[in-house]
């Protein structure tokens, strides 16, 4: 999938090699029941807040990365990456700039600090590890304790919900941004946290029942094309946000509003501006899948570990698929 004509980006990114990504058998039922819950439960400042959301289609990211997995389980996924979305507040400098979205309506034009931020992370924290000790108080308190409680009815979901908190954890960070790092190396295993990635890593491993009982000898020798494909989709996803979050960025000096994007950080590193970084960065996430596609023809794996494999393929011609359809970069 390539974009249409009309989209800015179709003439700055070459086509991928990678197969074409496809939405999960479900994504309509899944999406429609994920979006009522979130539109009638979150709350949304104003219906310009709402409408945004609703036209970006956050959903077929998780639907285009695991439409092998079963329905229930993609659907608590979707549900759970999305409200990590409101979480970060990554709405465009138009709508709101904020890092975390306030706890109330009245509330939500005020930019929480960092300490709040990690305030609010900290709570999260308890409702997980001590559920039976801990009242919810807040809207997202109260949405994250029934996530929580829907997904460890599950065998081996723990991993997942600690990577969720880790994540909102790395956004909590004061030093967050390219001033802490002084090389794409860097940026590339910070941003694998940042972005989500050990979350998509477990789940799909968790929502595919064909790979429930894949070995942590597995895992490890797969770990090489996770790799890979955490810094496709990690990589991919700043060049197509890059316009969205450097106006963000000039917005906000303050607190909260540093450029987080590898786009910015090759550039500062080698010294070039940032329409030739943004083209090297395409290279390099073209090169990635050229080595994805050798170390997969190296490992001529079958069966568990070969759906594996296609899964962590998946992921990155999925969320490239999301990327070229929503209206959220434009």
């Amino acid at each position: 999938m390539h974009g249409k004509p009309t989209h800015p980006l179709k003439a700055v990114i070459p086509p991928s090699i990678l197969p074409e990504a496809v939405l999960h058998p479900d994504h309509e039922q899944i999406d429609r029941h994920v979006m009522t819950y979130l539109l009638n439960t979150w709350e949304w400042p104003s219906e310009k807040h709402k409408q945004a959301f609703i036209s970006w289609k956050l959903s077929e990211v998780v639907l285009f990365m695991f439409p092998t997995g079963e329905a229930e389980r993609v659907k608590l996924a979707c549900e759970l990456l999305l409200l990590g979305f409101l979480m970060d507040g990554q709405f465009p400098p138009h709508v709101t700039p904020l890092l975390f979205q306030s706890l109330t309506k009245a509330d939500y034009s005020d930019k929480n600090t960092l300490s709040t931020n990690a305030s609010i992370v900290s709570s999260l924290h308890s409702l997980l590890t001590s559920p039976e000790m801990t009242v919810p108080v807040t809207t997202i308190d109260s949405m994250h304790a029934g996530l929580f409680a829907k997904f460890l009815t599950y065998p081996n979901s723990a991993p997942i919900l600690e990577a969720y908190l880790a994540m909102l954890d790395c956004h909590c960070v004061p030093s967050r941004g390219p001033s802490s790092l002084s090389s794409l190396k860097e940026y590339l295993v910070f941003r694998e946290t940042d972005v989500g990635m050990p979350i998509c890593v477990e789940l799909l491993y968790w929502t595919d029942p064909a790979l429930a009982g894949i070995t942590a000898d597995e895992k490890r020798m797969l770990r090489p094309l996770e790799k890979l494909a955490n810094y496709h989709v990690s990589i991919l996803n700043d060049v197509f946000s890059f316009e969205r979050e450097w106006q963000a960025a000039e917005m906000n000096g303050e607190e909260g509003g540093a450029l987080v994007n590898g786009v910015a950080v090759l550039a500062g590193e080698v010294g070039i501006g940032v329409e030739a970084a943004r083209g090297l960065c395409v290279r390099l996430v073209r090169a990635w899948e050229g080595e994805f596609v050798r170390l997969k023809g190296e490992m001529q794996v079958e069966g568990r570990l070969r759906r594996a494999v296609e899964g962590i393929e998946r992921r990155m011609s999925g969320a490239e698929a999301f990327s070229w359809r929503t209206g959220r970069y434009l």
